[in-house]
């Protein structure tokens, strides 16, 4: 149980982590500037794959960490029955989050051929979170 706990632990810290730097990004992508090393978080900003139906992907980094911090926590409480079932939520979800995060690198290197810091910053947030996710799965709640 202490093994699961701290996974889940340090998952909501990163889901924090993740929360910062998506809204960090948000307020940049509103008309703030961003501080970032070299210009490449302006160039991918103003690209064409910085959003999804005019949804700034940002916002949806908000929306995943903030899924990912609220199963976590549900997850959390003592004697839940469904910490495992939420658990595979955040599963479900980083897995989702990491793929993205690796088209999006690629699209980046490839096609817009600049990268955000910030963005490689929450990229590799999100595969971490995959991996406690992962290592979570193998070792139910109810077993410890």
């Amino acid at each position: 149980m202490k093994r699961v706990l701290t996974t889940r632990l340090i998952i909501v810290a990163l889901a924090l982590l993740g929360l910062g730097d998506s809204a960090y990004l948000a307020y940049e992508h509103f008309g703030h500037r961003i501080v970032c090393i070299g210009t490449g978080c302006s160039i991918v900003d103003a690209s064409i794959y910085s959003g999804i139906f005019d949804v700034p992907l940002s916002v949806l980094g908000l929306l995943a960490y903030s899924l990912i911090l609220g199963l976590t926590a549900w997850s959390l409480r003592a004697a839940n029955p469904l910490s495992d079932y939420l658990h595979l939520g955040i599963f479900g979800l980083a897995l989702t989050g990491t793929i993205f995060c690796a088209y999006l690198t690629y699209l980046e290197f490839a096609v817009i051929q600049a990268f955000c810091t910030w963005c490689m910053i929450s990229a590799v947030n999100i595969a971490v979170i995959f991996i406690l996710a992962t290592l979570g799965l193998t070792t139910p709640a109810r077993a410890g």
